[in-house]
C-alpha cells in the first residue's frame, strides 16, 4: 500500500505506474490530478500548496510526484517539509531517489521508505562473473540471495561449471574460485545467512 508520503529508494529507474493504479490513476500524462515536479526550484515546490487546495478533477485523490528528489536544494527541501507533514486528505506524495544521503533526515523520517532491488539479468547456466567492481558484485550478490530456496542449488551448479572449466583449461584462478564455491556451499549447509555466503563467494 502507499502511505500519504512515500519515498522509493532505488539505483534503477522506478516504474511508479503500478502504484498509481492502486490509487485509481491510469497514467501520468494528461492527468490534471497529478503534479510532477521536475523543476526543483523553491517556486515550484510552493506551487504544491495551490495544487492541493483544489479538489480532484476526475479522481478521488491527488498525487505529487517528485522523481530524483535528491536534486532539490536545501531551501526547496525545507519548503517541501511543510507539505509532507500534513499532505491533506486523499493527497499523496511519491518521491524517488538513488541518493537518500542527499536528503534532509527530516524528509526521510516523514516518508514511508520502500527500497527496490535493481533488476539484474542473471543466467546461472553460465559461469558467474567474478571480475568487476565491488558495486557490481554487491548487486549480483543481492540478486543471487533474493531467492533463499534456490541459492544452494545455484551455487552447486556453479561448482560443476567451474570444475568442467578446470578440466578443459587448468588454471590457478579457476582452482581458487572452486575452493571459494566449496566453502560457500559448506556455509549454506551450515545454515549461514545466504547473503553472507554469497558475499563471501563474490567479494571476499
Amino acid at each position: 500500500m502507499l502511505f500519504p508520503s512515500t519515498l522509493f529508494i532505488s539505483r534503477s529507474p522506478v516504474a511508479i505506474e503500478p502504484y498509481l493504479k492502486k490509487l485509481g490513476h491510469l497514467s501520468i500524462e494528461n492527468n490534471p490530478d497529478i503534479l510532477v515536479i521536475n523543476d526543483y526550484t523553491v517556486e515550484n515546490i510552493r506551487s504544491i500548496n495551490k495544487f492541493l487546495s483544489q479538489k480532484p478533477y476526475s479522481h478521488s485523490s491527488k498525487i505529487i510526484y517528485i522523481p530524483d528528489c535528491h536534486l532539490l536544494n536545501l531551501e526547496s527541501q525545507n519548503t517541501l517539509l511543510k507539505n509532507l507533514e500534513e499532505p491533506g486528505v486523499n493527497s499523496y506524495f511519491i518521491l524517488t531517489t538513488h541518493r537518500p544521503a542527499a536528503l534532509l533526515p527530516t524528509i526521510i523520517s516523514r516518508c514511508h521508505r520502500i527500497r527496490l532491488s535493481p533488476v539484474v539479468s542473471l543466467n546461472t547456466d553460465k559461469p558467474l562473473p567474478f571480475s568487476g567492481s565491488i558495486s557490481e558484485k554487491l548487486l549480483l550478490s543481492e540478486t543471487l540471495a533474493a531467492d533463499k530456496t534456490k541459492i544452494l542449488s545455484v551455487v552447486e551448479g556453479q561448482l560443476l561449471i567451474f570444475q568442467k572449466l578446470l578440466v578443459e583449461n587448468p588454471d590457478p584462478e579457476t582452482a581458487y574460485i572452486i575452493k571459494k564455491i566449496i566453502k560457500a556451499i559448506q556455509m549454506l549447509n551450515a545454515n549461514v545467512d545466504p547473503k553472507a555466503a554469497v558475499d563471501f563467494l563474490l567479494i571476499s
